[in-house]
């Protein structure tokens, strides 16, 4: 009875069932208003035209494809449901009056990223970092000072430790921030900070906290003090721009110390609350002129959502700690037509040369990244993915296992880690580079959230990295070809299903 209230009473519930309710509405309204010919005329020429232009827009072919078959099963609704769900432009438009995701040009690092002897650099990891420099503004940067956690035990106390030794500001973006103990922790930090004059400024995802907060948190947090808001505040009716979420997750302190990861701020992400078994994520501490990176992604995005028009400069890091290698933190946004983390993960793979291990909850390519995998795996490449074995949405893991076959066929080894869900997104290759962050290997993450990565070239924390995979690895099972095959008929069948229309939801 406790678990039915919850579920009644959760803002979650009802979003879910007003667009189910919706969406049946606009499918029996089209059927029945469409007895009219002119009526019927108007909706099969708007899928039509919403045909041809999927056709001709530079998209994925998975993209492209899954739609046109929905226009093809759907030839009345099929063309509004594009305009609705699928035109993305449509939700830009709309999210734009919202936030400004590119505001670097005023601040770029005027930097070249050139072939360093010092710290071993060859030509394609020089390249990596100048793709990034290039595309996103956000510059590589040495003496930092770098910590990874590969569990979240750890992560709050030194974050607490963080917080108590703020002088100026302290900035949080996170998809998700959850009531409970460690949200509890944090807030009660943070208001002793705000009694001392710390700014401290808050944006979590509307849709990602629909469960864990109530509505209009912002409104509670600004009535302690706090300047605070939600991001693209969910809206009761079908739109595009419910697609574009805040999927990054920043902790920045005095702009010296920032913390980063897969953790998101509630309690299943330290296992205070068991969820799918033990939940495994990872964060990392950068210390140093790195931190400059996530301070003008925070601020592009809070001027965009506050209008507030402020000089960046005293927001720059004040410290510089001796470290190895370079660290490259970098934004990825669905408005720049360019999928930026993807690309990246495709040209560490297409790079490696011994080998390239990725941890990921989520495995749903497109056919570039495939590609990529394969080729590696076929070259001799040892291409390993951990993925969970406990599913927090199955539907998602059912396509994400409807990919294992082909890439185990071409060489890639697939795990599944069997202790609990693993929420990791981390990339190592040849002890030279590693990948932490926010992007999942899927199409949300690479086409329709802003998301954030931290590239590592040499370095302490690539062994790091390299470690906590390993560990992960040994927890995990492998999935042969053998036992793939015995999959039977139906389930693979609706793997397919599911995994066809992956890249249109």
């Amino acid at each position: 009875m406790r678990k039915l209230f919850r579920l009644l009473s959760s803002r979650l519930f009802w979003f879910a069932l007003l667009m189910l309710l919706q969406f049946t509405l606009l499918i029996v309204g089209v059927f029945y208003v469409s007895n009219n010919f002119y009526v019927l005329l108007f909706f099969l020429a708007t899928s039509l035209f919403a045909a041809l232009f999927v056709v001709t827009r530079d998209e994925s072919p998975e993209y492209r494809l899954a739609w046109m078959l929905i226009i093809v099963v759907f030839p009345l609704a099929g063309g509004v449901l594009y305009l609705i769900f699928g035109k993305k432009k449509i939700g830009r438009v709309a999210v734009r009056k919202i936030i400004l995701t590119r505001d670097i040009a005023r601040y770029k690092e005027v930097m070249e990223v050139g072939h360093d002897a010092d710290d071993g650099l060859d030509s394609t990891e020089s390249r990596q970092m100048s793709y990034i420099h290039s595309v996103t503004g956000f510059a590589p940067w040495r003496n930092c000072a770098v910590k990874y956690y590969p569990e979240g035990d750890g992560f709050l106390d030194d974050l607490v430790t963080e917080i108590r030794r703020a002088k100026r500001f302290i900035f949080i973006e996170y998809f998700i921030i959850g009531l409970g103990r460690m949200w509890d922790t944090i807030l009660d930090e943070l208001v002793k900070k705000r009694a001392e004059g710390v700014c401290i400024r808050i944006i979590y995802d509307d849709l990602g906290s629909i469960s864990a907060v109530p509505l209009k948190y912002f409104q509670r947090l600004r009535a302690m003090g706090f300047e605070a808001y939600a991001f693209n505040p969910i809206a009761l009716h079908m739109n595009p721009r419910l697609n574009y979420r805040d999927h990054r997750k920043i902790f920045n302190i005095d702009g010296d110390v920032c913390f980063t990861g897969g953790l998101n701020l509630a309690d299943e992400y330290i296992n205070v609350k068991v969820r799918f078994g033990y939940w495994k994520d990872n964060a990392v501490r950068i210390e140093g002129p790195a931190v400059w990176n996530f301070t003008l992604m925070f601020l592009s995005v809070w001027r965009g959502l506050s209008g507030m028009d402020e000089d960046y400069e005293p927001f720059r890091p004040s410290v510089e700690i001796p470290g190895e290698g370079y660290v490259q933190p970098f934004a990825d946004s669905p408005f720049d037509d360019n999928a930026v983390a993807r690309n990246v993960y495709i040209q560490a793979i297409n790079n490696a040369r011994r080998y390239v291990w990725i941890v990921t909850p989520y495995l749903i390519l497109d056919s570039d990244m495939t590609t990529a995998l394969s080729i590696s795996a076929a070259s001799g490449v040892d291409v390993r993915i951990v993925c969970p074995h406990y599913a927090d949405k199955k539907s998602v893991h059912e396509v994400t296992r409807s990919v294992y076959r082909k890439l185990v066929a071409s060489g890639v080894r697939i795990y599944e880690y069997w202790p609990g869900f693993i929420h990791s997104k981390t990339l190592v290759a040849d002890d030279r580079m590693a990948l932490v962050g926010t992007a999942n290997l899927d199409y949300r993450s690479f086409f329709l959230h802003f998301e954030l990565s931290v590239l590592f070239m040499g370095g302490s924390v690539v062994e790091a990295v390299k470690k906590d995979t390993a560990y992960a690895l040994q927890r995990s099972v492998e999935q042969t070809e053998e036992e793939l095959m015995k999959v039977s008929f139906v389930r693979r069948l609706v793997r397919t299903f599911f995994g066809f229309f992956a890249p249109a939801l």
